[in-house]
């Protein structure tokens, strides 16, 4: 799955009438996540990375691909000291993970299972279990 349709996946699973959801995909703002939403008055901000799991478990998550990138990094090290929300969601090709910005310094090293040990939320895929989305989208106004 692309980050796109996982986004669209994502805000047509968790979105009420009155939330807001936006893709935001520019050059102005350099490591800016791409997408910027409010649930229930909690704004906050969400990178979707969609690696493909390495055959290794020992191997990082983010070895080769869709890394997150040293602006992304410094844009979640600003924004957490400003006390701002932020989230990865990583989309693997098995399960989805939403982790908190404050990890996102060093989550390019990490295996698989250290990002799902940092986990703020995690499914498998595919995802019918209609409550699994209720607490995502819990876990994005923490």
């Amino acid at each position: 799955m692309s980050e796109k349709s996982d986004w669209k996946l994502f805000r047509d699973k968790i979105k009420n009438p009155r939330d807001r959801w936006d893709r935001i995909e520019n050059g102005v703002g350099v490591g800016m996540p791409d997408t910027n939403y409010c649930i229930n008055g909690a704004e906050g901000w969400m990178e979707i990375k969609s690696p493909i799991e390495p055959a290794r478990p020992s191997t990082p998550l983010f070895g080769s691909n869709h890394n997150l990138s040293q602006d992304q990094k410094n844009w979640f090290k600003r924004q957490m000291i400003a006390g701002g929300r932020a989230y990865l969601m990583i989309s693997t090709d098995q399960r989805w993970i939403l982790v908190h910005g404050r990890h996102a310094d060093h989550i390019n090293e990490l295996t698989v299972q250290g990002v799902i040990a940092l986990a703020a939320w995690v499914a498998l895929k595919p995802m019918r279990d209609s409550d699994g989305w209720v607490k995502l989208r819990e876990a994005l106004q923490q």
